[in-house]
């Protein structure tokens, strides 16, 4: 009888399905271990191309609603409610993705130029022909995610406050959603300006790690202080541990090509750099006019 029921839960995934942790990654999912296109992986200008990808193009963030979030033992996850899905097209995306949800990893899961970042945010999006995330994760090019990196500050930053408040109560129960006590809005947590950015494609970075998945990683950050990263560091998984640790270890690139588009020019470009971009702005004009 205990062999049945162990089959069982097996083969509907409840005994390793949902079981896993950031400290035993080599037990993870065939596909985690032997994927050629796998994320996160160490983004720096010496291995990107510059290219010129035309702006993006997000409808629906800047909605004031409310939202759910939940500690699911693996990462503080957000889920918007009672508005229509946020969408995002352009950018070099080749299609509309609706917003499925947001969630957090500290420290950063991708390294720019050599530095792991103290928070980075993932926006998960699915392309809209699909009917939801877990279809969408069966096909090429069928999920997107925009990642934010957040860096140091010495003052609190003023948006997460009503989050990390939630976060403080919820840290140590997992998988019971709470109403946010403030209005959210998802464009809040994109940097203002989304013109720089690193393109590559990769995968999941959690199991089963379905490849396919085109990244997006904002150059431009957000801030948040010291105090409010140990709030994130608080939180516990369904064995009552500390989450200490939920970022996967980088990833080999492969034969993959990242692209890189540089925002802002003046700060961030070289004069070879600057002349490329705006030969590139200056063809994109002429085909417009």
């Amino acid at each position: 009888m205990f062999l049945v029921i162990f089959v069982l839960l097996f083969l509907t995934g409840s005994v390793f399905g949902n079981h896993w942790t950031y400290n035993d990654e080599g037990e993870w999912s065939n596909l985690c271990q032997t994927g050629k296109s796998q994320s996160p992986i160490a983004l720096t200008r010496s291995i990107a191309i510059l290219k010129e990808f035309h702006p993006f193009s997000m409808h629906g963030y800047g909605q004031s609603t409310t939202a759910l979030l939940q500690n699911n033992g693996h990462s503080a996850e957000v889920r918007l409610q009672n508005i229509e899905a946020p969408t995002v097209h352009g950018g070099g995306l080749p299609g509309t993705y609706q917003l499925d949800h947001l969630h957090f990893h500290w420290q950063s899961e991708h390294t720019m130029n050599n530095y792991r970042f103290p928070l980075e945010l993932h926006l998960v999006h699915f392309e809209q022909k699909h009917r939801n995330l877990s279809e969408a994760v069966k096909h090429p090019h069928g999920v997107a995610v925009l990642g934010v990196l957040f860096d140091l500050s010495l003052d609190d930053d003023e948006d997460f406050q009503p989050l990390l408040e939630i976060i403080d109560n919820l840290k140590e129960t997992v998988g019971e959603p709470r109403h946010l006590k403030d209005v959210f809005s998802a464009k809040s947590f994109l940097p203002r300006d989304k013109g720089g950015f690193y393109r590559y494609q990769g995968s999941l970075t959690t199991p089963g790690c379905n490849e396919g998945v085109i990244w997006t990683v904002f150059t431009n950050t957000l801030p948040i202080s010291p105090k409010q990263v140990k709030i994130f560091e608080a939180m516990q998984t369904e064995e009552k541990t500390a989450l200490t640790k939920n970022y996967r270890s980088l990833q080999a690139l492969n034969d993959r090509t990242v692209y890189l588009r540089v925002s802002p020019m003046r700060s961030s470009a070289t004069s070879l750099e600057l002349s490329v971009m705006l030969l590139g702005l200056s063809v994109l004009y002429s085909k417009l006019c």
